[in-house]
């Protein structure tokens, strides 16, 4: 039991409560009084908001010494006392008088009368049963007892030549004062009464030891208790300090029956061991975030919705989306959907998509539906109607302007057209190769999900050719095809609504934020048939995220080769007299070329050579810089067309190793009149 002082309807501090509680009584209920609350009732305790209203229960479970604060009253100096001090304290009397023996014995524990025995003495002589206490001589309690109705102190008093014991009646008044004795209490003493916590005390006098400055004088020994207590809706047991300035109660024999609800998330409900399910809660908190599923059962989450979960899982789903011209549609399907499906030509973008997509033991065979070229002297073209066969990825060295450079390659079987020659050429497709490939498919087998996961690499396009009979309607029926992207496994709770027990469905712990409250765990029952539905359509903005959060399998793909440095030097432009304006600002200023040796030279008055040429109904506007710019190197070449490249001349810079760009190249030798057909000058 708590104090025997303290009554089921006495309202007392939670400090005062906290020293006088007997361990071995717990748990206690306590109920919340009002006190000097700081910020609105709000404690800061253990990092966490904690309200304490008034009228709210709390159940204590543990009471744990954490530290002593020693005060000094003569200079308000606050300290905390090691709980491993093994100096010893002194009784300072108490100044004030006590009117009656009742008092006196008030003022002490009487349950602990070994350790806190009270020597009092009085101003006056005292007459008891024909003897006579003088004023002054010591009084010692040792004990109480009660005699016809009547509560009596049995006292020692030390008389001058020996001790008489007395009785002295609890109504006897007087003044009496308690007197200094020479009893030692050391710190276990005081902290395990509730009435030593609250009298004055002394360091004792020890000879040989220097005591600090802060220990001198009357001090008050006051120990600091850790309260570890359920609250009602908190999930993890609330820890705080006995100081707290709130006032409680003891409820326990009034409250003894009731229940403290301990929220839980998801997360904790799947933490649960097996034998657990299937357990029945309630939602406290429903789910705020947007659904990830377009079900109806999302809706029905609410605040009060009582849920039996039957069981936990590791949920494996496929995530599918539907391949048409309208907006796509996307779906989780279940590792055990019983539709079966059938597989669909694939298409490929380029040679790096062709290479991921290479399973063993089942040859990918394309057929090219875009003439595929580059400038690759030791690389094949491929045409419109080529049947290949992917077979694995390498590497080779590829010679380009003269310089070695090695590239990753894909290598493929091409298979002839006619059918009279036996033997397929190997071709080598550079990774970067932009082109259209399409699968070329013969297989009419119809497969499970779980078959296609199994044997084929994702994504894999399919057809449904049958139903989940599982299902009242399966919308993958209505697709012309679907792509199976990823294989999604997460973990989730198998979870059924009281209403409709043979529906169930499947809450993701990692998609969904939703605190409930452990009921009941159900009787035993064979939840291993319980299955949810094994196709949900998802939402896009799950769909985004799944896509998102998901770790790319492949690295990107490679990038074309750098094309090798090259040191270009352009002829100096020699000086030219009359040389006509640019057209642009700061334009590069060419010098035209001059008649044959021998020719006669006629001009116009005040023209020159440029005008005589060119006259003014011959001339075009500037269109574009003087600068003629050769074909990128990664521009396709017509079949069957080749332009002799001019001679390039010497640069005197240097291009930067580490640029990407193709830069033009300027012609040599071009003449007035080609010139004038370019548009490139006004003269």
């Amino acid at each position: 039991m708590a104090d025997l002082h303290h009554s089921n309807s006495e309202i007392i501090s939670l400090q005062e409560y906290a020293c006088s509680l007997d361990l071995s009584t717990l748990p206690r209920i306590l109920e919340i009084h009002s006190g000097v609350y700081f910020q609105g009732s709000v404690y800061e305790i253990s990092g966490n908001e904690c309200c304490l209203s008034t009228g709210e229960l709390i159940k204590i479970i543990h009471v744990e010494l954490r530290k002593v604060v020693c005060e000094n009253l003569g200079n308000e100096c606050k300290f905390d006392l090691s709980l491993n001090y093994s100096g010893n304290f002194k009784l300072i009397p108490d100044t004030f008088p006590y009117t009656s023996v009742e008092e006196i014995v008030k003022s002490v524990d009487t349950e602990k009368q070994d350790s806190e025995l009270i020597t009092f003495q009085s101003l006056t002589d005292i007459i008891v049963n024909q003897a006579v206490i003088g004023k002054g001589e010591p009084i010692t309690i040792m004990s109480t007892e009660l005699r016809e109705g009547l509560m009596y102190a049995n006292c020692i008093v030390d008389g001058d030549s020996e001790q008489i014991q007395v009785t002295l009646p609890f109504l006897l008044k007087g003044q009496f004062y308690e007197c200094e004795d020479d009893k030692l209490y050391t710190l276990k003493d005081i902290i395990k009464s509730k009435t030593l916590t609250t009298r004055k005390v002394k360091v004792a006098e020890t000879k040989g030891i220097c005591m600090p400055k802060h220990f001198n004088g009357a001090l008050i020994l006051s120990p600091v208790y850790e309260i570890q207590a359920i609250m009602h809706f908190r999930k993890d047991v609330v820890k705080m300090p006995s100081t707290l300035e709130v006032d409680v109660r003891d409820v326990t024999e009034e409250q003894k029956d009731v229940t403290f609800i301990k929220p839980l998330s998801l997360t904790d409900i799947l933490n649960q061991p097996h034998e657990k399910f299937p357990t029945m809660v309630e939602i406290l908190d429903a789910p705020e975030e947007q659904p990830p599923f377009k079900g109806e059962w999302f809706h029905s989450l609410r605040v009060g919705t009582v849920l039996k979960v039957y069981k936990k899982q590791l949920m494996k789903k496929v995530l599918v989306t539907s391949m048409s011209s309208k907006v796509s549609q996307h779906f989780l399907i279940s590792v055990d959907y019983q539709g079966t499906f059938r597989r669909r030509p694939r298409e490929f973008g380029t040679a790096f998509d062709l290479c991921n997509s290479i399973s063993q033991g089942d040859p990918l065979n394309v057929v090219v539906t875009k003439d595929c070229m580059w400038n690759g002297d030791e690389l094949s073209s491929l045409s419109v109607g080529d049947h290949l066969v992917a077979m694995f990825r390498t590497t080779k060295q590829v010679a380009s302007d003269g310089v070695l450079q090695d590239i990753d390659v894909l290598v493929c079987n091409k298979i002839p057209e006619d059918e009279d020659e036996n033997e397929n050429e190997t071709v080598m497709l550079p990774l970067y190769l932009e082109g259209r490939f399409v699968e070329d498919v013969h297989d009419t087998k119809r497969y499970k999900i779980l078959e296609i996961c199994d044997k084929f690499k994702l994504p894999f396009q399919v057809k449904a050719t049958s139903k989940d009979p599982s299902l009242p309607t399966d919308s993958l029926m209505s697709f012309p095809a679907i792509k199976l992207e990823e294989i999604i496994e997460v973990p989730a709770l198998v979870v059924g609504f009281l209403e409709s027990p043979s529906e169930c469905f499947s809450i993701p712990v990692e998609w969904m934020t939703m605190s409930v409250h452990l009921l009941e765990v159900c009787p035993a029952e064979d939840c291993g048939s319980r299955n949810a539905a094994s196709l949900e359509e998802l939402t896009d903005s799950m769909y985004y995220y799944l896509r998102k959060c998901s770790t790319p399998s492949v690295c990107p793909p490679p990038r074309p080769p750098k094309r090798p440095n090259r040191s270009i030097r352009l002829p100096a432009p020699a000086p030219v007299r009359n040389r006509c304006p640019s057209p642009v600002p700061d334009a590069e200023q060419h010098q035209l070329p001059l008649p044959p040796k021998g020719a006669p030279v006629r001009l116009k008055p005040n023209l020159t050579i440029e005008e005589e040429a060119f006259p003014p109904s011959l001339r075009k506007p500037f269109l574009t810089s003087s600068v003629y710019t050769a074909p990128n190197e990664y521009t396709k070449a017509q079949k069957g067309k080749t332009k002799k490249a001019s001679k390039i001349p010497e640069v005197t810079e240097e291009l930067d190793d580490n640029s990407d760009h193709d830069y033009e190249q300027i012609e040599e030798g071009f003449s007035l009149m080609a010139l004038h057909k370019m548009n490139t000058w006004s003269f």
